[in-house]
């Protein structure tokens, strides 16, 4: 089995591209929606947040999204002890899930991926990629903000030159791209890799 890692900054079409394999029939971990259900469902996550939050983090109906988000943003060091938190947990869900699918291609979407360390976890890293216009057009059709905050949102992220270098391979998702079949090439190339 090859684990594989899809990334890229806001706007850039990694769930697009996530749904896309889902639809070809490949596993998806989505580390952002498993982390949001850690948060609300493992006990020893929800001690240490609300020890190290205080009992606001959450509510009535789990965890209180706007206030750790808030908590987020304005203290990096809280932000780290948070991630600290729940990145391992993420880590041992995806073992434990990957273990678990009998597909030769499993992949694993996140916005973070390189930051987080979780590239540790993959064989190979995937790296969605748009033009700034495109991405602050996609963000504005999809999230009520102006294209200021868009723009805020894509500079606040880890610069995509860095995370290009990185990644094995680019998928260009600009509206002149022809995304589906860059995707159908990648994974012709994938299943000719090794399997350890």
């Amino acid at each position: 089995m090859l684990r594989i890692g899809i990334t890229g900054g806001i706007g850039a079409g990694k769930s697009f591209i996530s749904k896309r394999l889902a639809a070809m029939g490949f596993p998806i971990f989505d580390c952002d929606i498993q982390s949001k259900r850690l948060m609300n469902e493992d006990p020893a996550i929800r001690i240490q947040l609300v020890d190290l939050l205080g009992v606001e983090c959450y509510n009535e109906e789990g965890l209180n999204r706007a206030f750790v988000a808030q908590c987020l943003f304005s203290d990096s060091s809280i932000k780290a002890a948070i991630e600290q938190i729940v990145h391992p947990k993420v880590a041992m869900a995806f073992a434990n899930w990957a273990k678990e699918q009998n597909s030769p291609l499993v992949f694993v979407e996140s916005a973070i991926l390189y930051e987080s360390g979780f590239d540790q976890y993959v064989d190979k890293v995937i790296m969605v990629d748009a033009d700034e216009e495109v991405r602050i057009r996609r963000i504005l059709q999809r999230d009520a903000c102006s294209y200021e905050q868009a723009q805020a949102r894509i500079q606040a992220q880890a610069s995509t030159a860095e995370k290009r270098k990185k990644a094995d391979y680019i998928l260009e998702n600009n509206p002149q791209s022809d995304v589906n079949q860059q995707l159908f090439q990648l994974v012709k190339k994938l299943y000719q890799l090794p399997v350890d």
